[in-house]
């Protein structure tokens, strides 16, 4: 496979004279982001209009000499966080591809600063990365391949509860996942917990289940002693701003090790199984059921966003099946849509043919027969959308569901009446 896009990131290390520096470019390029987007608010407040990346960029080099607060800043971090912003305001637009709120200000006591550099003005060795007016600094975790051409790619400096963190984009071919051994995989995710100790995540049609660690339950206790210790401190003591970053590390600890699992599982599964079989999952509808803790803890949308890069970076084949079509209770056997099943049945029995089945494993394999390829995405404006119907080439066509399912409730409840 051709190169792909990946990332590196590591944590730096630095005596205090740098890691005062990079601690200032944060704040200063934080100050930069208020500084411009309550121009912006301003402007739209009067005029109904942003101030956008031509206008800021002009307005760079006499703002970093004027402002004392700003002296010193490098201007290549000063203009990738107007670019940065720019981006933001337009993707907040109603007709941006993916559209996102109104950018927000940035706080200091977030501790979620961050300022970037191109990667063709920085120096990287092992062990230690030289970053503009900051100098040498040692850096752990961070793992770049030999004679990698980064060029104009990013280098992201972000604050995190534990320290300075940098990333870096660069263009590599994948990783080598080996022969798969199992064919094609149906997988079942959700949420089950069968005990205490077993909360399934996800269950493939052979059987196997993907039981999760218990994260946010091991370090509930913890987390509760200090909030409660967050509410007594007075606000802008000492105190407060060492109690916040404490609890700050205690859930950043628990996303490292939820990332850690999903990151082996993944890897597992693609070194083992020829391709996979999942289900479009409405995840937003998800977490506003009284499951929404659970679900959130689960990360199912990250196990599905590492499974379908690694799937493709290792060539296997990847099939979905759309987000209406019913896989629970649906026998796989012979394809009868049985009633709906409480949370708390595990197994069921076809009332057509008569097969028991695994509540999990039987909707697996459903999702496994009924899953399809993902289609190609059709270029910008070649197709017309219209209520009812599209026009393409000239000819109306009926118009495509956006799930790639039934365009309407009433033909899924006809499509089971029919199976039934």
């Amino acid at each position: 496979m051709n190169a792909v896009l990946q990332a590196s990131k590591g944590k730096l290390y630095g005596g205090k004279a740098k890691r005062d520096a990079v601690a200032r470019f944060g704040g200063q390029t934080r100050r930069l982001w208020n500084h411009f987007l309550g121009e912006s608010i301003e402007r739209h407040k009067s005029e109904k209009k942003f101030v956008f990346y031509s206008e800021m960029s002009a307005q760079l080099p006499e703002l970093l000499k004027t402002d004392p607060k700003l002296a010193g800043l490098p201007h290549r971090a000063a203009q990738m966080t107007v670019q940065k912003l720019d981006r933001s305001l337009r993707d907040c637009f109603k007709g941006a591809a993916n559209r996102k709120g109104f950018p927000k200000f940035k706080r200091r006591d977030d501790r979620s600063d961050a300022f970037s550099f191109v990667a063709r003005e920085c120096r990287f060795e092992p062990g230690r990365v030289r970053l503009p007016k900051i100098g040498w600094l040692r850096v752990r975790g961070l793992s770049l391949p030999e004679g990698v051409d980064l060029g104009a790619k990013p280098v992201t400096i972000s604050q995190e509860p534990d320290g300075w963190h940098v990333a870096v984009q660069f263009e590599a071919p994948p990783k080598d996942y080996g022969t798969p051994r199992s064919p094609p995989v149906g997988v079942d995710a959700g949420v089950r917990k069968r005990d205490f100790d077993d909360r399934t995540i996800a269950t493939l049609e052979d059987g196997r289940r993907i039981v999760a660690p218990q994260w946010v339950e091991n370090a509930e206790e913890r987390v509760r002693v200090l909030n409660r210790r967050l509410a007594r401190k007075r606000k802008g003591s000492v105190n407060r701003r060492r109690t916040a970053v404490r609890l700050a590390r205690a859930h950043r600890r628990v996303r490292n090790r939820r990332m850690n699992f999903l990151h082996k599982t993944t890897t597992k599964l693609v070194r083992r199984y020829a391709g996979f079989r999942v289900e479009d999952l409405s995840l937003k509808g998800l977490v506003r059921t009284r499951l929404a803790k659970s679900f959130a803890s689960a990360a199912l949308g990250e196990l599905n966003r590492q499974l379908a890069y690694k799937a493709e970076w290792a060539d296997r084949d990847w099939r979905v099946m759309p987000r209406y079509e019913r896989s629970t209770g649906v026998c796989p056997d012979c394809g009868l849509i049985g009633p709906k099943l409480l949370l708390s049945v595990e197994t069921w029995r076809c009332e057509g043919c008569g097969a028991e089945h695994d509540r999990d494993v039987a909707a697996a394999k459903v999702i496994g027969l009924r899953a399809v390829p993902q289609a190609m995405r059709e270029p910008a404006g070649g197709t017309r959308r219209k209520r009812g119907s599209a026009v393409r080439g000239g000819v109306r066509a009926h118009a495509r569901a956006s799930h790639g399912g039934s365009p309407s409730n009433a033909d899924m409840r006809l499509k089971n009446a029919l199976c039934q």
